[in-house]
């Protein structure tokens, strides 16, 4: 069996890739076991590419591994293997040799017997030969990598010497300027999982040119633990790398009396971190085979016969507040107290199934020192690509005790229970995130990208990759027939109806397309022949996209594009190519009224709302102006008559339509047209108290009132992404590139919440550091919210909330009870939370 070419993503980035501790890059799915090397079989052959070749001073032709290229010049001073200098600054007369090929078999062979002398593992490897007395291929450069890469060249371990980047380049597809190497188990015995075949190519191009190969020499350890199945760690690496005084990262949890770590001692980064520094300390550091946790790595998947019985284990499961549900995707770590940075090792929830088996909140941590004393934590991975999905903190980070529990007003975050560490046990510590059962709920919905929350508030349906994803209270994930493309998805009502893309006639152009279940009724396209615009998602064509759908999923609106002048050509600007459509069973597809419309002044008009009952559209001219068609009829210009900037959302009925201005948001009763008493304005979050009004490096809050900048300058700017069924709810979002994004949710009689801000007062302690930056629908009622932060969608119950009434924390119904809790002189939250 071959590794799909997706093994050749593990690659070192240069400061620029993630973090599985000490588990597995690839597990066999027959088994549920990591692919692994046979290590009964003896040393595995390792063989070495050649070089370009290079005339040094002397005029001999010297096989290169980096080269520093004719034309170029560098800021140092900068000394070759046969003791030329060449003074900085120097635009170079000639090509030269900063590594040999000699050089780097040395540091082949230092990688190879770091990993190999591990005394708790196995794994033997030895340079065996040249890959050219095995292939007949001297030099493997992008022109002949194929012959290699991709072909069964015998048992062993290839190592590829890419002189100039080319084959990163041109064979992988990766910017030689961002990655200094890339290495993968290829082929493998899938009846049994062992690893037959690994290759690496090392970026030579990469290499620092004031390197003598001892800092390159931390990619290659690096490298070849990933061709011995082992993924990356984060322990120290983070802290020596990415953090900051701006970025603070801790070797624990933050507030518990543990300091800040940004640099620190090179000596502690682990090698299987994802980044290294090649011009640094930290890169000959990472070329050694020192660190708890990079031997943990290759002991436990090749352990000796002594391994289990001298060293110490903890083992658990990490789950969510319910204290059922396992969560994976957390580091775990283990630090000793009395040597917390050279003596810690990780592992990352579900890392022994990587996703395959559904929920796995399980984590082992071993190579712990007997009699040591271990405190235990959990942390989010900072950042980089690795076969567990990484995944949010959904609560705050804490220590294990003894006493864990969800509660908490009884489990602190920094209580910890030291373990003590015994030589052939494996000690037990789960963990339970914190959080409250009543109260607001949090339920976050995985990787996938979604985009609307029928309005009975069950069901939702979103995007991953190309794949139309729906997702459903009671019953989890479903993903839909693969030829429904999800590039914009709405719901009806209850959920039954889906819409999408679709190629309805098979000629490779999708249009939208309203899916239910075992029917699908096409939208169609505007004029007598079909567009074919090709889009950003994925390069799927279309020749309409629809935007929004009513709640019975018997109406959608959107853009349409039409060949108006024959060129081929269906997005011309100023030409009325791009226009609005609207379509119903009844009269089909139809374009909505334009006539207002100069199109030799205007790039696009397209609709992107509808009321629920499917009578009132909203939609854009240009960027600027927003525009609204009530039962199909004139399009009413509300820029012009309000002021309003955008018009995208609409209760059932259209009587409240949200528009944005600056001054706030308004709501239009469309039952009024354009009269001036059709409007009410609701305002905006204050600025000043969770938004700072930033002028440059200027902070307007410290010299002017909220209501002064206003008058000024205008409300906080404010998108409403949503409104209840009867308008007295809405969720939207504020703020901007200057002043950061802020999630808001309004309620009628109370006002406009920062979002986050009222769920930490509720005690939401699950949402740890979750973005409440973009909630993007709402039920009907007003009680279930969806949204989007950083890569993963949430969906909220906020059913009952709670409110302090003279000292007690009080539940009751949301909205109305907290409505009523609020006029009657209540305060919204917790009452030792506000």
């Amino acid at each position: 069996m071959k590794f799909s070419k997706l093994a050749a993503g593990i690659a070192l980035a240069t400061l620029s890739a993630g973090a599985l501790a000490a588990g597995p890059l690839y597990i066999h799915d027959k088994t549920m076991q990591p692919y692994k090397w046979d290590t009964s079989k003896g040393a595995i052959p390792v063989w070495t590419d050649g070089g370009m070749l290079v005339q040094d001073k002397d005029g001999n032709q010297v096989e290169s591994f980096t080269v520093l290229k004719k034309g170029t010049k560098y800021n140092l001073n900068i000394t070759l293997p046969d003791g030329t200098v060449i003074p900085k600054n120097t635009v170079l007369d000639r090509d030269y040799t900063l590594l040999t090929v000699e050089r780097a078999n040395e540091i082949t062979a230092n990688a190879i017997a770091q990993w190999s002398n591990v005394e708790t593992a196995t794994l033997d490897m030895a340079v065996a030969g040249t890959i050219a007395s095995k292939t007949g291929i001297s030099d493997i450069t992008a022109a002949n990598a194929n012959e290699v890469y991709g072909a069964e060249n015998g048992y062993g371990f290839w190592v590829i010497y890419d002189t100039d980047g080319s084959v990163v380049e041109d064979v992988f597809g990766v910017p030689k300027q961002s990655v200094l190497g890339m290495a993968f188990p290829e082929w493998a015995n899938e009846e049994t999982g062992e690893i037959l075949e690994a290759t690496a190519i090392m970026n030579g191009w990469a290499v620092a040119p004031n390197d003598d190969g001892s800092k390159i020499a931390g990619v290659f350890t690096h490298e070849f633990g990933h061709a011995i199945n082992l993924s990356h760690t984060q322990v120290n690496g983070q802290l020596a790398y990415l953090s900051s005084a701006a970025n603070k990262l801790y070797p624990g949890v933050p507030g518990c009396g543990v300091n800040p770590i940004a640099g620190g001692n090179p000596a502690m980064i682990e090698t299987m971190y994802p980044y290294i520094d090649h011009y640094k300390a930290g890169a000959v550091n990472q070329s050694s085979i020192e660190h708890p946790d990079d031997v943990a790595a290759i002991s436990n998947l090749y352990p000796s016969a002594h391994y289990a019985n001298s060293r110490g284990a903890i083992t658990g499961v990490l789950r969510l507040k319910d204290g059922r549900t396992e969560y994976s995707g957390i580091n775990v770590v283990a630090r000793n107290v009395n040597n917390p940075l050279f003596d810690a090792v990780s592992n990352m929830s579900g890392s022994a199934t990587q996703g395959k088996v559904g929920p796995d909140g399980r984590y082992t941590i071993r190579n712990l020192t007997p009699g040591e004393q271990y405190v235990l934590y959990v942390e989010p991975i900072v950042a980089g690509g690795f076969p567990t999905t990484p995944q949010p903190l959904l609560s705050t980070a804490e220590y294990w005790n003894e006493n864990e529990s969800s509660d908490p007003l009884i489990d602190e975050v920094c209580d910890q229970t030291a373990i003590i560490a015994e030589a052939g046990v494996t000690k037990e510590a789960d963990f339970t995130f914190n959080g409250y059962m009543k109260g607001v709920q949090v339920t976050p919905l995985s990787s996938v990208t979604f985009s609307d929350l029928s309005k009975n508030g069950r069901k939702a349906v979103g995007t991953a990759g190309l794949s139309a994803v729906m997702w459903d209270a009671n019953n989890g994930f479903e993903i839909l027939p693969s030829r429904y493309v999800g590039a914009e998805s709405y719901l009806s009502r209850n959920g039954k109806h889906v819409l999408v893309q679709h190629d309805q006639d098979g000629n490779g152009i999708m249009e939208p397309t309203v899916w239910s279940g075992n029917e699908a009724r096409s939208v169609g396209y505007l004029g007598q022949s079909q567009c074919n615009v090709s889009t950003s998602f994925a390069g799927v064509k279309i020749s309409a996209l629809g935007s929004a759908m009513d709640d019975s999923g018997s109406t959608v609106v959107g853009m349409a594009y039409q060949d108006l002048n024959g060129n081929g050509n269906c997005q011309e600007y100023f030409s009325g190519e791009m226009k609005p459509f609207i379509w119903d069973e009844k009269g089909g597809i139809r374009e909505l009224d334009t006539s207002g419309v100069n199109w030799n002044r205007t790039l696009y008009a397209f609709a992107h709302g509808l009321s629920g009952n499917g009578k009132v559209a909203l939609g854009q001219v240009n960027y600027n102006q927003a525009v609204a068609w009530v039962d199909d009829g004139p399009m009413l210009d509300l820029t012009t008559a309000f002021n309003a900037k955008q018009a995208k959302v609409s209760n059932f009925d259209g009587s409240r339509v949200a528009l944005t201005s600056n001054y706030g948001v308004q709501l239009w009763d469309s039952r009024k047209g354009l009269s001036e008493d059709a409007v009410t304005n609701i305002g905006s979050l204050p600025w000043c108290e969770d938004i700072q009004y930033i002028f440059y490096s200027w902070n307007l809050c410290k010299e002017l009132s909220p209501d002064e900048i206003t008058a000024s300058y205008g409300a906080v700017p404010m998108t409403v992404s949503d409104l209840s069924d009867d308008g007295r709810v809405a969720i939207g979002r504020a703020g901007g590139s200057r002043f950061g994004y802020y999630g808001a949710l309004w309620v009628e009689g109370i006002g406009w919440l920062e979002l986050s801000r009222f769920l930490r007062e509720q005690g939401a302690a699950e949402l740890g550091k979750l973005s409440m930056s973009n909630p993007i629908a709402l039920s009907g009622d007003g009680s279930k919210m969806l949204g989007v932060a950083g890569g993963m969608s949430w969906y909220m119950d906020l059913s009952q909330v709670y409110v302090c009434d003279n000292g007690d924390s009080i539940l009751t119904g949301f909205p109305g009870g907290l409505r009523e809790a609020v006029a009657n002189g209540a305060k919204i939250g917790r009452c030792g939370m506000i």
